[in-house]
């Protein structure tokens, strides 16, 4: 062998510029031609039960390091290991190859661990320099170093292929890939990735069974084995898994108490261990296990358990995505069936008043279809309305509620009379408002019907009796008030009784209809006109003194002097009579009626067709 020092003296020229991999490559390498080895590999644990050692560079293609290499005890001593002779006796499965010299050396990280290791072999007795292991030792540390850089950036590079596996089976879950295929893409990439697993899932179902949908690599015999399988505190790694919800590592399948029943089973298909994680959702829920058999006994790394549980985690938010979805999916059906069958417009608004949602009953009684109706605002239906006076209205609706009535405008324009019934909640964490419109258009229709025949004269289309009176007294109050004038005319037909007793009630009634629409048409719009008895009117003159009232009373007397009535072959003709009266200091309704009252009498006494006011009344 040559001098150590030309060794130490060539490996710093070829291998100082070297880094990683490459400084690894080379210093085997360079070891290998400068110190004459056969065989010099370097290898790393692999983590497992049996300190297996997997060889990472050599200088050779000889195979894997042997399992009872004698550099094991390196993991223990961390010492360099120099042996001249006697290997083959400690290595019975080293092969054909009778070595006799190795040196060796621990490959420790910056916390002394050892990551691997770094091995001479030689056929020949006594072959390496007793001054070499100390004389190398600073290459040794370095690749260490290196070695253990190499493992971060594998180990970073694994987890970050994790990491995109899982964001990219998320992605999928989120464009709406079925569960099942996601399933078991997760379970083919897990396998790519480790050809020595052998997956599987297993899901409960509505009986609480479990029923496998993804193991591709495992025998479909075995598989129908699982089908239906109860959950209990023994039964193999997955039932047990489930039971306990907590991990159940069986490392050898013959051995392992929950799997007594079925250790003919695992030997018939070559399972060796079964390491099964169960599945729980973020609330607790157990929905089944991911479980990885090998077909030796092994124990799971802390890599391999990193893996377990990330995959268990991603599967659990899957299936908990689909019953949160199915959860939605039923409450939304079940929305949308009272959205299309209610009777009332019902919508859901946000508080900006924009439409979010709308039933088929509100997008008919407004004539937009429900397209139409989620591009507009409230305030695009509520006439005289503005965006402030909506949003002000919307945040001042409660959680308790409010019914009101208001009116809506149709698509046509038509207003609708509508009563509205709405209440604050909380949807997906905002707050909105739930509305429900009902058409009340024929009920106010009818309402208005029956408050005019309430307050009209059917006959005349004149207030009755009540109303002018109670007009009279709100009137008279504002007058008072306001120290405005007043006039009240109290209107009789001349002669009446004989148009009925002559031409009939028929022809009264036609005059009387006449009379209605003459007032009307001379009337201003502040004027109240009524029928107090039957051919008696009252009108309420606002704002007017006696002159002017006067006035009205000789205009409207010469207009209905005019009138021409038809009432079959008869054309009649009538006349009036009026009384005038103005408010004065004292008076009350009573009194000012009495007096228009007996203005009237007197105008009749007078000879009729004329207005008359009496002296008592100041000019």
């Amino acid at each position: 062998m040559p001098d150590p020092d030309r060794i130490r003296d060539a490996l710093l020229l070829h291998s100082a510029s070297c880094i990683g991999k490459k400084y690894l490559q080379q210093l085997v390498s360079q070891l290998a031609c400068l110190t004459g080895a056969e065989r010099v590999l370097l290898s790393q644990r692999s983590g497992g039960p049996h300190r297996q050692l997997q060889v990472l560079f050599a200088n050779d293609a000889a195979g894997g390091a042997p399992r009872q290499l004698p550099c094991n005890c390196l993991f223990d001593t961390r010492q360099p290991l120099l042996l001249g002779r006697g290997l083959r006796q400690c290595l019975p499965d080293a092969g054909q190859q009778a070595w006799q010299s190795c040196l060796a050396w621990p490959l420790l990280d910056g916390d002394a661990h050892c990551l691997g290791h770094l091995a001479l072999l030689d056929p020949r007795p006594d072959f390496f320099a007793p001054e070499l292991p100390a004389l190398l030792q600073p290459f040794i540390e370095r690749a260490g170093a290196e070695l253990e850089q190499l493992q971060q950036r594998e180990k970073l590079a694994r987890r970050q292929h994790w990491q995109l596996l899982h964001s990219d089976i998320l992605r999928q879950n989120a464009q709406g890939t079925p569960l099942d295929a996601l399933l078991r893409t997760v379970v083919q990439q897990i396998e790519l990735a480790l050809p020595e697993w052998r997956c599987s899932i297993l899901l409960l179902d509505s009986r609480g069974r479990l029923q496998p949908v993804a193991g591709p690599s495992l025998p479909s015999a075995y598989q129908q084995r699982l089908v239906g399988l109860a959950p209990g505190p023994m039964v193999g790694s997955c039932g047990a898994a489930v039971w306990h919800a907590k991990r159940v590592v069986a490392e050898n399948l013959q051995l392992h108490p929950n799997w007594a029943p079925y250790r003919e089973l695992a030997a018939r298909f070559e399972l060796g261990s079964c390491w099964s994680e169960p599945l729980i959702d973020s609330k607790g829920t157990v929905h089944g296990t991911f479980a990885v058999y090998h077909r030796t006994p092994s124990a799971p790394t802390p890599q391999a358990i990193t893996i377990l549980e990330d995959t268990a985690r991603l599967l659990a938010l899957l299936l908990e995505n689909q019953t949160i979805h199915r959860q939605l999916d039923s409450r939304s059906q079940w929305y949308r069936a009272i959205l299309q069958n209610a009777a009332d417009g019902l919508s859901i608004i946000d508080m900006n008043g924009r439409f979010l949602e709308a039933s088929d009953s509100l997008c008919q009684m407004l004539g937009y279809s429900l397209d139409e109706l989620l591009h507009m605002h409230l305030w695009q239906v509520v006439p005289g309305s503005t965006p402030q006076s909506i949003r002000q209205r919307l945040a001042a609706t409660g959680e308790d509620g409010e019914t009101f009535e208001s009116v809506n405008r149709t698509k046509d324009g038509t207003l609708l009379d509508v009563e509205v019934s709405a209440r604050r909640l909380m949807l997906d964490g905002q707050p909105v408002i739930w509305g429900s419109a009902r058409d009340i258009s024929q009920r106010k229709a009818l309402q208005r019907i029956l408050e005019q025949q309430a307050t009209i004269d059917a006959l005349t289309g004149l207030f009755n009796r009540p109303t002018l009176l109670t007009r009279l007294e709100t009137q008279l109050q504002l007058a008072q008030v306001q120290h405005a004038p007043l006039s009240v005319l109290m209107l009789d037909l001349d002669h009446f009784k004989q148009i009925n007793d002559r031409y009939g009630h028929h022809a009264g009634d036609l005059v009387l209809a006449a009379l209605g629409d003459a007032l009307e048409e001379v009337l201003r719009e502040s004027d109240v006109a009524g029928r107090i008895g039957g051919e008696e009117f009252c009108l309420l003159l606002p704002g007017l003194g006696l002159h002017e009232a006067l006035d009205l009373a000789e205009r409207i007397i010469d207009d209905i002097s005019e009138l021409r009535i038809q009432s079959g072959h008869h054309i009649l003709a009538i006349t009036s009579s009026i009384g005038v009266a103005c408010l004065q200091a004292d008076d009350d309704s009573r009194t000012l009626l009495a007096r228009a009252d007996s203005a009237l009498y007197a105008a009749k006494a007078a000879g009729r067709h004329r207005a008359v006011a009496l002296s008592a009344d100041p000019p």
